[in-house]
């Protein structure tokens, strides 16, 4: 059977110690504050970047240091493992993709290595490390567990729903008439993320949160989902009643899903600021 690491970046959300009692490899993002760098979920948590953007202070993101990637893809070749499989945040939102790449060729591990482009980031990605170390354990083999997480992958869509855009705009990912939809108008955005749109795009706009729940639960009906066929993330930052409401009202609607709430991660909430996503993934 053989040895194969399972490597990840901090966009999941999965902490230093779930990571060891796993048995998975996180990578941490970078985030700089106020000209100050730190390492995601290492020595800045999520209380931290709630803290930086309510004194709007100056947030910038970094993909993981390739130098502490190529220490790590080093240890895990001394460890004789006889596969790689990295599980990285979408390559549209972050260097963080090239970046794993350059680790691995640094380290000279290229044959060693799958890296998986997700197009995807947070609750979907947390997903694929869990099944794909699962996989892994059950002896399946290099091939099989990729397809899977690429299945997982391009299955995935995330609905976004910040309180503004005043951080989206800030680091670029909200341009042109969307932008201005959610800073002139003063109305309530819905943005979306998934592998067929190289970028985040407008859903839908409403004056009411009830409005854009609505759009979702459509939207996931139309593309087949199911409390069968698929769980839901809810990541999240400093947005509990919001939430809970959109909890309530998939339960009205279409009762039964698996809901898992999870808090957004410092590297990804310095882009989006207050807000939460509503994350489908394939079971």
């Amino acid at each position: 059977m053989s040895k194969i690491a399972i490597v990840a970046d901090s966009s999941t959300n999965i902490t230093p110690e779930q990571a060891k009692a796993l048995g998975v490899y996180i990578a941490p993002l970078q985030v700089i504050i106020d000209g100050v760098e730190f390492q995601d979920l290492i020595n800045l948590q999520p209380k931290d970047i709630i803290d930086a953007l309510r004194a709007k202070k100056d947030i910038k993101t970094s993909q993981p240091n390739v130098g502490i990637i190529e220490n790590l893809f080093h240890t895990l070749k001394a460890a004789k493992y006889d596969h790689i499989i990295v599980i990285s945040l979408s390559s549209v939102l972050s260097g963080t993709w090239q970046t794993f790449n350059l680790a691995a060729a640094n380290a000279e591990v290229l044959d060693l290595v799958t890296i998986i482009d997700t197009s995807s980031i947070c609750g979907p990605n947390r997903h694929a490390v869990e099944v794909a170390k699962k996989l892994a354990d059950e002896g399946k083999s290099v091939e099989e567990i990729v397809n899977i997480v690429n299945v997982i992958a391009k299955d995935s869509r995330t609905y976004i729903l910040p309180d503004n855009l005043e951080q989206l705009i800030r680091g670029g990912r909200v341009k042109g008439a969307t932008a201005l939809l959610g800073t002139l108008l003063k109305i309530k955005l819905l943005l979306k993320i998934d592998h067929e749109v190289p970028s985040i795009e407008k859903l839908d706009t409403a004056r009411t949160d009830v409005k854009l729940f609505q759009a979702i639960v459509e939207d996931m009906k139309a593309r087949g989902n199911t409390p069968k066929t698929h769980k839901v993330y809810l990541p999240a930052c400093e947005a509990a009643d919001r939430v809970q409401a959109f909890i309530n009202y998939l339960n009205d609607k279409e009762p039964g899903y698996d809901v898992e709430h999870i808090v957004l991660p410092a590297g990804v909430a310095a882009h989006t600021g207050f807000a939460f996503g509503v994350q489908p993934t394939l079971k």
